[in-house]
């Protein structure tokens, strides 16, 4: 085995306490590392009332910054990136020597580069997305709070974004797509770049042999097509479309339902859009769906469907699905395509309006209508999902760049 290292990995949310794609990467990641015999120092935001400042959560050493109550204060996840995670890392830089620094955030990653100043420790920072870019979508979306937070904020992010960047050894993008976006915004960060793809637990995401009586347990009916999807119900997400294709498809197919998990602001409306369509009855709002739940949700489903209509830098959920042996209809953003097309190119949506995505819903339904074929494509998905997404290959991408950096720093 490879001598042990100690790694420092600057996240802003954590798993357990949520369950997003960015947390998901880095604690997959990281927990893959500690059983590799490498020592994982978590440092993320505080998002769970009474949650231990240091916790051992799969082999990983978490270390929580901040309270719960920030985030419900205004530009407050932000502030407290920058200011209540800089005495967690400070008191970590004083205990320990750590071998890299691995962050998945610009904001908390900032607040390490104010504390370790010229340390020579190898610093690989994972591009997810440009929060910057998304701060001004968001902002555009909302009429008062957010274009005010924009305002403050936006600059802030792409300064942040933009040190960063410089400052990092490499720059690791998940996707073809994270490439090109670094690219477009941040050119100079380029000759950093490597990509490693993401990964799913093929696991903990896998098929169920019994899918009559794992519906009946989610109080899913036996028959007709159950769709699912799982987003945070903002209007970047597109469900407003989906919820109006769906509605539209419903009309020749009655028995279809689709479930909808998460939340969000959207709730309300996308309620009362599926009451005014006449579709209440058969959308259902799970809203926030633990994770082991999560994985019945997948098995259950016959179609996942990733109405996305901007920033889908990787799409954990989609790969997710796929492992279930769940078929997943996604629209052509981000890195959608890059999953979906090798498995099978009909998967990828012609746009991410609802007309396009209503005539993805109509194929697919007809699809999945022949029994052999349904079984057939499920069967491909998880074989696509086994060949190319297991985490055990990212890892061992990760672990070899790490050693590359850790060994020039030591002029090895």
């Amino acid at each position: 085995m490879r001598d042990a290292m100690r790694v420092l990995c600057i996240s802003q949310n954590l798993m357990p306490d949520s369950g997003g794609g960015v947390e998901r990467v880095a604690h997959e990641l990281m927990k893959r590392l500690a059983e590799r015999g490498h020592v994982v120092d978590l440092v993320g935001q505080r998002q769970l009332p009474g949650a231990p400042d240091v916790e051992e959560f799969e082999g990983v050493t978490l270390h929580r910054y901040g309270t719960e109550r920030d985030l419900r204060r205004f530009g407050g996840r932000t502030l407290s990136a920058l200011r209540a995670s800089r005495p967690v890392i400070s008191d970590l830089l004083a205990r320990h020597d750590y071998d890299v620094v691995l962050p998945h955030h610009f904001f908390p990653y900032y607040a390490y580069q104010r504390i370790a100043g010229q340390i020579s420790v190898p610093e690989i920072v994972t591009f997810h997305a440009s929060f910057w870019q998304e701060l001004r979508l968001e902002g555009a979306e909302r009429r008062v709070a957010k274009p005010l937070e924009s305002l403050l904020f936006g600059g802030l992010a792409r300064r942040t974004e933009t040190v960063s960047l410089r400052r990092a050894h490499r720059v690791v993008v998940l996707s073809d797509f994270s490439r090109d976006q670094l690219g477009s915004y941040y050119p100079f960060a380029l000759q950093k770049v490597v990509k490693i793809p993401g990964g799913v637990d093929l696991e903990r995401f896998h098929p169920t042999g019994d899918r009559a009586s794992l519906r009946s347990s989610l109080g899913l009916p036996a028959d007709g097509r159950v769709l699912f999807t799982a987003r945070r119900l903002v209007p970047r997400m597109g469900l407003p479309g989906l919820i109006e294709a769906f509605a539209a498809a419903a009309e020749s197919d009655p028995s279809a339902l689709l479930v909808v998990a998460g939340r969000g602001r959207l709730e309300a409306q996308l309620r009362e859009q599926a009451e005014a369509l006449g579709v209440s009855s058969v959308v259902r709002f799970a809203g926030f769906v633990p994770d082991d739940e999560l994985v019945r949700y997948y098995q259950a489903a016959d179609l996942f469907v990733l109405p996305t209509m901007a920033f889908e830098g990787f799409g954990m959920v989609t790969l997710e699905a796929l492992a279930c042996g769940t078929p997943a209809l996604g629209t052509p953003v981000g890195a959608t395509p890059e999953i979906l097309r090798p498995l099978a190119p009909q998967l990828v949506l012609s746009g991410a309006e609802p007309a396009a995505i209503l005539r993805g819903l109509r194929m697919m339904l007809e699809w999945l209508s022949d029994a052999s074929e349904a079984v057939r494509l499920r069967e491909r998905c998880r074989a696509y999902v086994q060949e190319r997404y297991g985490w055990d290959s990212s890892v061992d991408a990760l672990e070899a760049l790490v050693l590359e950096l850790v060994e020039r720093g030591r002029g090895g």
